[in-house]
Order: C-alpha cells, then structure tokens, then sequence
C-alpha cells in the first residue's frame, strides 16, 4: 500500500501518534533569543516530516523567527511565512539558506490575498497567546523577570496590527479564527493545519482556555481530528499559590491537530 501522507516507516508512524512528547531544544542564538515566544525548530521538524513528503510546501502566517520555514528547509520541504515585525522577519530572512523560501513581511490578513489558493500542503503556526505577554502574573521569580533583567523584549510589538495587543479576548478570538479561515483556503484538500498553542492563567486569576476556544471555534471550517501535547520538561518551576490556593504551572502547550474537508464536505458545511 502507497503511503499517501509522508514518507515515515510503520516504527516512525507509531512513535509519532503518542498524544504527547519531550522536546528539550538546543539554545538560541543572539539573534533569535530577543523574540518572546520562539518555539523549537525541533518541535516544527516532527509535524513536517508526518503531515508532508519531500518537496511539499509549507506554510505558516505567524512565523515569527522563522522556525517554521527552518525546520521545512532542514526536511527537505519548501516552506514560506508571513510576519508582521519587521525586526522578526529579518532574523528569519538570515536564517533562511535556500532561495526557494521566503518571508512576507507585513499583516497577513492582507498578505494571505498573494498565497495562491489550494497551493499549499501543510499549515503549521503558533499565534500570539492573546495579550498574554504584556501581563506579569505572580510575584515569584519568573521568565518574564528574567527577560527584563536581561534587557530582552517581553512582547511582540506596539502595533496596534498585532493580535498581541488586542485588550478584549471575544475580539481577538474572532480576528484569529478570521485568519485561520482565510489560511485553510491555501490548503489543498485533505491537508493538516496544525496550530501550537497554549491555556493559561490571566493576571486576574481566571484561567484561560484559549486552545479549547479555538478548537471549538474551528469546527465550522475544519475538522479537528486530535492533539499532542508538547511537554516542557526543562522549564523553571515557580511556586505560585504556595499555602493558599492551587495555581498550575503550566508547562505544556497543545499542538492542534485539524484536517481540510473535501470540497463537497466544505460546501454542505458552510
């Protein structure tokens, strides 16, 4: 039997299916380390290597530092991003090798007008974690003390463009799903979207599900069909809520995993 998907063997396939994982990636160079939120390339290298086959391009609309576009240049696949920082996009653009990538620089809920559509085979993005990075939570010792005692940025930009800095959450939620939607229109048929993201603990102690909103919000347009789980297993504890109250720490961030319906599906669905 041909394997449609990738170009895995049976061991490889199994061992990628577990629902959740360990990656404890490499350090970041100089360059990089100044964006607040990277994640791994590592982490970008396991879903391309499933969801694709050499050759095939992929996509993402938040590319950040270009991990993404890395990673798929490492697997042998053809990859571009979209990002609105400018600074960002040209740390990405310096570790791109290949000519064939690229990176867009601006906001992609116009630049998504200059992907072709259904000209993509694989999606995979981390968005802004709403306004999460403007909030300090805690009093204890912590990441974001730790980036400002060490002169490094704490969030993405003062764009009022970036997604990051929209105050009420409904709002943000639409505007995201909005992009997401209009990104699926790239994706050939069939093909995987995979979204990392992360619930988290507001600065007014409500926590936040921010995948499950997506995941449900989806659903119109998109099958979700699973999840794994990255688990972070390197990462500072702080003892937050100590002889109080329960506070988590939260060291693992949900890899979303959804399929394009077919166009027939899409339409009686729409």
């Amino acid at each position: 039997m041909i394997n449609k998907l990738n170009e895995l063997n049976g061991k490889e396939w199994l061992k990628f299916t577990k629902s959740w994982f360990v990656i404890n990636p490499k350090a970041r160079t100089k360059d990089e380390v100044n964006h607040p939120a990277k994640y791994p390339e590592e982490l970008a290298s396991e879903f391309i290597k499933f969801f694709t086959k050499s050759n095939e391009i992929v996509f993402d609309p938040f590319v950040g530092v270009g991990s993404t576009v890395v990673a798929a240049e490492e697997c042998g696949r053809k990859g571009f991003g979209i990002e609105l920082n400018e600074e960002f996009a040209n740390v990405a653009k310096k570790r791109i090798k290949n000519k064939n990538n690229y990176i867009l620089v601006g906001d992609c809920r116009k630049l998504l007008s200059k992907v072709k559509n259904e000209s993509v085979d694989f999606i995979m993005t981390s968005p802004p974690y709403w306004n999460i990075l403007k909030k300090k939570r805690g009093h204890s010792d912590s990441q974001h003390a730790e980036r400002l005692n060490k002169g490094l940025r704490l969030y993405y930009s003062d764009n009022n463009l970036d997604l990051g800095n929209i105050e009420n959450y409904n709002v943000f939620l639409n505007e995201l799903v909005k992009i997401f939607k209009k990104s699926l229109n790239k994706l050939k048929s069939e093909k995987y979207l995979v979204i990392v993201i992360q619930n988290f603990r507001n600065n007014d102690g409500k926590y936040i599900t921010l995948a499950w909103d997506i995941a449900r919000r989806m659903d119109r347009y998109v099958d979700f069909v699973g999840e794994k789980i990255w688990i972070q297993e390197n990462k500072k504890l702080g003892i937050w809520g100590f002889k109080s109250a329960f506070v988590p720490n939260v060291h693992h961030h949900y890899c979303l995993i959804f399929r394009k319906r077919k166009e027939n599906e899409r339409i009686k669905n729409s």
